[in-house]
């Protein structure tokens, strides 16, 4: 690609331009922008190596490290949490040597049954930034934990898998932003060794912007009336077009 069309490219996502926008003032292919900004993220700041990453406190909870049991111990707000709720958040931040900004992408994860329930896109962030998001971003939390990458991957492209084998994929914008946002983390080399579900099954509890009726239909289709759990805590039929985690960053 030409460099002077590359530099155009990372000029724009230093200024906080979406890769839609830059891709529209560009003339180029959304795909084509995420592949020259991954380029840059591959360029990692000195001893790096990989993006910094964050969970939740209380995150193993949700979880089972039979299988990984290096990182049981990477969670000291497991035994304070007050719940738990099968829902993971990650937070990651990619760091270039091309800029003092990192490049910082999210997570909400369904451990438990849906696997992404939503991802937010990349954006650049000052070091001060980053850190007052980093804050609003677990509050609905008891506080968060850095992890490494690896164990980040294991949780993100484990419940994604999980739960694809069910039926359940992103899909419209959803898809494009995971797809974005996990560019930040890269493919994991091996199955994530983490186990999901619960007690051995899938077992969905719907958020407000969820259609149970849908989810249900293809659980049964999936695995069959025994094969799964659930609760149903919003009755109510979602409203088309709602996201999860509020609006953009």
């Amino acid at each position: 690609m030409d460099e002077l069309l590359v530099a155009r490219v990372r000029l724009l996502d230093q200024q906080g331009r979406s890769v839609k926008a830059i891709a529209r003032a560009l003339g180029m292919s959304a795909g084509d922008v995420v592949g020259v900004l991954n380029d840059a993220v591959a360029a990692w700041g000195p001893g790096r190596g990989e993006p910094r990453c964050w969970v939740n406190a209380g995150w193993s909870r949700s979880v089972d490290l039979e299988s990984a049991p290096q990182w049981a111990g990477l969670d000291p707000g497991a035994s304070d949490a007050e719940e738990v709720r099968g829902l993971v958040a990650v937070l990651v931040a990619a760091d270039s040597t091309r800029s003092t900004k990192a490049r910082v992408a999210g997570f909400l994860l369904d451990v438990w049954c849906l696997g992404v329930k939503n991802a937010l896109a990349p954006e650049p962030m000052s070091e001060s930034r980053l850190a007052g998001h980093r804050g609003l971003y677990f509050s609905a939390y008891e506080g968060h934990v850095q992890v490494p990458a690896d164990l980040a991957r294991a949780l993100v492209f484990g419940a994604a898998a999980y739960a694809r084998g069910f039926g359940f994929e992103p899909e419209a914008e959803l898809a494009e932003e995971f797809t974005e946002a996990a560019a930040l983390l890269g493919e994991p080399a091996d199955p994530s060794p983490i186990g999901f579900g619960r007690d051995g099954k899938p077992f969905f509890v719907n958020g407000p912007y969820d259609d149970p009726n849908a989810v249900l239909r293809t659980l049964r289709r999936a695995v069959g009336d025994d094969g799964f759990h659930f609760e149903v805590a919003f009755p109510e039929q979602p409203s088309r077009g709602r996201r999860l985690f509020g609006p953009r960053w």
